[in-house]
């Protein structure tokens, strides 16, 4: 059996290793357009930020250590064409074209980063941040005295982190984002604006509800942003607007996104063709519908799963809930499973619950404030999805709460859970218990 993988990253890397590990007597290639695989991006905004020095931290494997487990690894390779009807793919690299068969294909070619047109301007300040050439860049970049003002365009989780990065560098930073809130398909508006108005007292020009129109090359150096809101004016532009799938040289069904569509198992509608990582939808086992998730957790797990599952192994995975988090200034944000606004984009009629409490005891130094808001249904009760925001505590939480969620149970069974008490960190029910305990 001759396995190639296209895409040496998180999603390729995790299912060749299984899959080998399983079928070691199988050839497995891996197809990789870049020097590198088993690149760790999400550590790109703390390398930006200058929390440490060496790049090879985000990287977890080498071609030569991969090469020793048993895999084919050939880097600077990139696939221009699948004839799938001959099970062939094309390849590109320094010694020019060739023809690769396969019995089984695995696309993990994962996405880029969306780049609107915004007009003529020099790019050597403007950056995404997605590969290591990202984050050196915009780490010198950063590190030039010359460089205080950055505007980053988009507010999700990467725009986030590089504000927190830019923060703690102590630059002068605008963040401009089209929605009414930051990270709005995550977070609630009565969760976000704890942190929006965290943002603005530390000195952030925070612009909601504001589209960018056109970057120039400002007269004095740096750039003009024109907004629906007036002009900003930036040494340095980050561009944090989503994904785009890199699917367009396969010819499969796809989301209207891009994302090649599969089944449970990572399969397409060719027999021979399976797909993982950003690239991919993902069953979401809350929401009951196949959605795009491109986070590495769901890409590690899913294709350690589907090497598991062609090497005729049992499964365990049911789906993902999209649990997620990250630190902005000193909050802690993270969220699981179904959001209010999924649900109503989804017509699914749920209930929700929010209360603000504490995180632990006020005799012991550290209390703060916690919002919890929980999304269930209404007749049986059962949780669905999850949101805590707070300074101490709250990712925590939020994994317990998707566990309970993976379990199916109900906001009356959450609020008796066993939790752990002492006074450093809960109160004697816990913040989980009040919430399932007060949703009606």
């Amino acid at each position: 059996m001759k396995i190639v993988v296209v895409g040496g990253n998180a999603a390729g890397m995790s299912f060749a290793a299984k899959y080998k590990r399983n079928q070691p007597s199988d050839e497995v290639i891996v197809i990789e357009k870049r020097s590198y695989i088993s690149f760790g991006g999400c550590g790109l905004p703390y390398f930006v930020g200058d929390m440490f020095e060496d790049t090879d931290r985000m990287i977890s494997r080498t071609p030569e250590q991969a090469i020793q487990s048993g895999l084919d690894v050939r880097v600077n390779t990139e696939v221009t064409a699948l004839d799938s009807q001959n099970k062939t793919l094309t390849l590109r690299h320094e010694g020019g074209e060739e023809t690769l068969g396969y019995d089984k294909l695995i696309i993990c070619t994962g996405a880029r980063p969306i780049v609107p047109a915004f007009g003529e301007y020099n790019t050597r300040n403007v950056f995404t941040l997605t590969s290591m050439e990202d984050g050196l860049a915009l780490k010198e970049a950063f590190q030039q005295a010359s460089n205080q003002r950055i505007c980053i365009i988009g507010g999700g989780f990467i725009g986030l982190e590089v504000f927190d990065a830019a923060h703690h560098l102590g630059k002068q930073v605008t963040l401009i984002e089209r929605e009414a809130h930051v990270m709005s398909r995550q977070f609630s508006p009565e969760s976000i604006t704890l942190v929006e108005s965290a943002m603005v007292e530390a000195g952030a020009d925070l612009k909601l509800g504001c589209s960018v129109e056109r970057i120039r090359d400002a007269e004095n150096g740096g750039y003009v942003i024109e907004t629906s809101q007036g002009e900003v004016e930036a040494d340095v532009v980050v561009l944090s607007l989503g994904f785009k799938p890199n699917t367009e040289q396969f010819d499969l069904p796809k989301a209207p996104n891009g994302a090649l569509v599969v089944n449970e198992f990572g399969a397409t509608d060719d027999a021979h063709i399976y797909a993982v990582g950003d690239c991919a939808l993902v069953h979401h086992m809350a929401l009951g519908e196949s959605v795009y998730l491109p986070l590495a957790t769901v890409a590690n797990k899913q294709a350690r799963m589907m090497a598991d599952h062609l090497a005729g192994k049992d499964t365990f995975l049911k789906g993902f809930l999209g649990s997620s988090c990250l630190k902005v200034l000193d909050y802690e944000l993270a969220c699981t499973g179904v959001t209010e606004l999924m649900a109503q984009q989804a017509g699914m009629a749920v209930k929700v619950s929010v209360i603000k409490d504490k995180n632990q005891t006020d005799y012991f130094p550290g209390q703060e404030d916690i919002l919890v808001k929980l999304v269930y249904q209404p007749e049986t009760k059962v949780l669905l999805g999850g949101e805590i925001v707070g300074k101490k505590g709250a990712v925590g939480r939020v994994n317990a709460l998707a566990v309970a969620i993976s379990a199916g149970m109900t906001t009356e069974q959450l609020g008796y859970l066993d939790f752990c008490y002492a006074p450093p960190f809960a109160r004697t029910w816990d913040v989980l218990n009040v919430a399932g305990n007060v949703a009606k």
